[in-house]
């Protein structure tokens, strides 16, 4: 009877490389960057969006001159000094918000880069792949949303800076010199790119939780568009529905994006900034749920 041996040196070839590295987060990390950089419809949905964003400057410029002028009439109609005082301060803020302008626009947009970045996985099996390479699900669904805040915000901050460069010239010489680059500005952009970083974990966790695009992005659509159409039509007949209307996604992301926010206002920057990110944190945190705890397959 004879038996098979393997030397050590035959052992020593099929030893791979590789084997004794470790998997480390900043690894999962590398390669959900380079996922993100390589999937086209990234690139084409970050171009549209930021047509829509700095497009839509110059546009909403316009009607800030048109309030303008419909506001100095009214002044001289009126001889209203401290009316007049009042309008000017309001037009100046929305001048001042005009980064913001293509925000109710592109927030589904922005939302629909999340899901699509999850559901594409899904829909080409290619989540098997990344599971077999990364399984520890918790680590990679962590990658990926680290990947998606980063992108959100540097995309919102940038575009917003150019939505403002773009709509400025547009403005009014009036309008314009009682502009000044301040830190209100640049945190009005800063907010910009809270919003969308925010808005990738609402589009994100509904990807994962329905595991595929248009499940992810219908249901953003019905929380932004759908949902505040609903408690309008209700509002006049159930007081409860009046009060929540003002802490839906969409009067949340106004409040975040509002410029100089009036120090009585119902709804405070902080209060709003954290009902906002409730909204996206649980949709986010059910997609990780799933995607932790279920079968891919299921």
């Amino acid at each position: 009877m004879t038996t098979a041996s393997v030397s050590p040196a035959s052992a020593q070839v099929n030893h791979s490389r590789f084997a004794d590295r470790k998997l480390t987060f900043w690894g999962v990390l590398r390669s959900e960057v380079l996922k993100f950089r390589t999937l086209t419809t990234n690139w084409v949905m970050t171009l549209i969006l930021a047509v829509v964003m700095v497009g839509m400057a110059p546009l909403y410029s316009l009607v800030v001159n048109s309030m303008a002028e419909s506001a100095e009439m009214m002044a001289q109609a009126s001889e209203g000094m401290a009316q007049t005082n009042a309008g000017i301060e309001s037009i100046t803020n929305m001048a001042y918000a005009l980064g913001a302008s293509g925000v109710d626009l592109a927030n589904m947009l922005i939302a629909a880069v999340a899901a699509v970045f999850i559901g594409t996985e899904y829909a080409t099996r290619s989540i098997h792949t990344s599971l077999t390479v990364v399984p520890r699900r918790s680590l990679l669904y962590t990658a990926k949303l680290l990947v998606l805040s980063v992108y959100g915000f540097v995309l919102g901050f940038v575009l917003a800076a150019l939505a403002y460069a773009a709509g400025y010239p547009v403005l009014d010489s009036a309008i314009q010199d009682t502009l000044e680059f301040t830190n209100g500005l640049v945190l009005n952009w800063v907010a910009v790119g809270i919003y969308f970083m925010l808005m990738t974990w609402m589009g994100y966790g509904f990807g994962a939780l329905f595991r595929n695009n248009a499940g992810g992005i219908v249901m953003v659509v019905f929380l932004l568009f759908v949902l505040p159409i609903i408690a309008a039509i209700f509002m006049g007949q159930f007081e409860w529905v009046a009060d929540a209307y003002n802490y839906l996604p969409s009067g949340l992301g106004r409040v975040i994006l509002t410029y100089d926010l009036s120090s009585d206002a119902d709804i405070s920057y902080l209060e709003g900034g954290a009902w906002f990110a409730l909204w996206a944190a649980v949709p986010a945190l059910l997609g990780y749920l799933r995607f932790t705890l279920t079968d891919t397959r299921g």
